[in-house]
């Protein structure tokens, strides 16, 4: 067993002591959500071995341009392919990641924090040449360092997780030694708490509400998190923490500011 030392997170909203461990499938450009969940976890780990999903989160998301949205979709290599896990997914060549910074540059451009951020994103994502798992997490780590959010990150390919829906995730608190697990609402369908308590962990659920802030036009919800850096900077950092919180019953514990 690979046993993830604890007392390493600077969230300070436990409860009862509890290590609390998050997870999700690698997915390009996130939104808040995301962001917020790995903030109220201690650890929290990227579990690309599970199936890759066509037109899903895994290789596409979306940006306000002007006062619609657009989706920014990676073409990827599926032809003669079944069942492939997102970390053994490529994107196809092509001018893709041009679209995409031009989409991103058109959309922005004029956002206040623009240039803060879009030259490292821009050199990041050409960069790149190896598997749409390692480019989505090379993504979230860079969003992570912008939003100084340091609870650290592990992947599922380091240790050996075993099973699918709720098994999966006591699988993963048993190969980290956490103590609790938590999801977010759209889990609700697979998560099953009573096989959790059975096997000696908690299971927990983010409360998310989603902030306003400032965009260029009518404000749009559920967006890639390059929105909100875009438009609200530094400031970010603190959005994402306030924006949602750990529930078990009726008490919340908030991300440590």
């Amino acid at each position: 067993m690979n046993t993830f030392a604890l007392g390493t997170s600077p969230r300070s909203a436990n409860d009862k002591g509890d290590f609390v461990l998050s997870g999700h499938q690698p997915v390009y450009l996130p939104g808040i959500i995301l962001f917020n969940k790995i903030a109220l976890s201690d650890a929290f780990m990227f579990v690309g071995h599970c199936q890759y999903v066509k037109k899903s989160w895994h290789s596409r998301n979306r940006i306000c341009l002007g006062n619609r949205e657009l989706w920014l979709s990676i073409p990827v290599k599926t032809a003669g392919l079944f069942d492939q896990p997102i970390n053994d997914t490529y994107p196809l060549d092509g001018n893709w990641k041009r679209k995409h910074l031009g989409s991103i540059r058109q959309a922005y451009g004029k956002a206040r924090f623009f240039d803060l951020y879009f030259p490292e994103l821009e050199a990041q994502l050409e960069a790149h040449s190896g598997s749409l798992s390692d480019l989505n997490i090379s993504l979230i780590r860079l969003f992570l360092k912008w939003l100084e959010i340091t609870t650290p990150i592990l992947d599922s390919r380091s240790y050996q997780i075993t099973g699918t829906k709720t098994a999966m995730l006591i699988s993963m608190c048993e190969a980290v030694g956490a103590s609790a697990y938590l999801s977010n609402e759209g889990s609700r369908a697979y998560v099953d708490e009573k096989q959790m308590e059975d096997a000696g962990f908690k299971h927990l659920w983010q409360s998310f509400r989603h902030p306003t802030y400032s965009q260029q036009g009518p404000f749009m919800r559920n967006l890639s998190i390059i929105d909100l850096l875009f438009h609200a900077g530094p400031e970010s950092r603190q959005i994402v923490l306030e924006c949602g919180s750990i529930l078990r019953g009726e008490v919340m514990f908030r991300a440590s500011a």
